[in-house]
């Protein structure tokens, strides 16, 4: 009876050590391609990804379409603490984003997102490059700056003609961002 449960026992063992040589293994394959986008593969950067292996990766989880940035300089008062705040925060992951990008009305949600974001990164230390997020003060100063140099959009009934660019517009860019006011524009 004893060497049936110790043939028993060492077959469980064996078992079990197997599957779970195997659910290593399936998790590392599957690592791999993420550890590569975060610099994990290079050894200088010792598992730490700095800010252009994730501009890349939100890139490759875009699809391509991570929005082009503008120049420090070219944000509305450039020397204030709003645009500093801006500029050391938000450029971590993406692009600078013009505080133009969306509407006083929506800056709170957009930007609560992107700093909740940033307070789960901030705490994954060895995983993600060392992002900063910016304590309670700072997010507050920060989208005061943002709602302060939003957007100006322009209402949906303003838009006389179904066909006009406006209404276009409309049906594809505002399912993301508010309705620009072309006064704001250049040709």
């Amino acid at each position: 009876m004893n060497e049936n449960r110790s043939r028993l026992f060492i077959t469980t063992a064996l078992v079990l050590g197997g599957a779970g040589l195997f659910v290593v293994g399936f998790l590392v394959s599957c690592m791999m391609p993420m550890m590569g986008m975060m610099g994990m593969d290079d050894k200088k950067d010792q598992g730490m990804m700095d800010q252009g292996h994730m501009k890349e990766m939100m890139q490759q989880m875009m699809g391509g379409m991570l929005p082009p940035g503008i120049r420090p300089q070219d944000l509305p008062e450039p020397e204030s603490r709003g645009a500093k705040l801006l500029s050391t925060y938000c450029a971590q992951c993406h692009h600078l984003p013009s505080p133009r990008m969306h509407t006083a009305a929506d800056w709170p949600r957009v930007a609560g997102r992107m700093l909740m974001r940033e307070r789960m990164m901030a705490g994954m230390r060895g995983m993600m490059m060392q992002v900063k997020a910016p304590a309670p003060q700072d997010e507050d100063a920060l989208l005061q700056y943002l709602k302060t140099h939003a957007m100006h959009g322009l209402f949906p009934m303003a838009i006389p003609e179904p066909d006009s660019p406006g209404a276009l517009f409309q049906q594809t860019c505002a399912q993301c961002h508010a309705l620009p006011e072309p006064k704001q524009h250049i040709a």
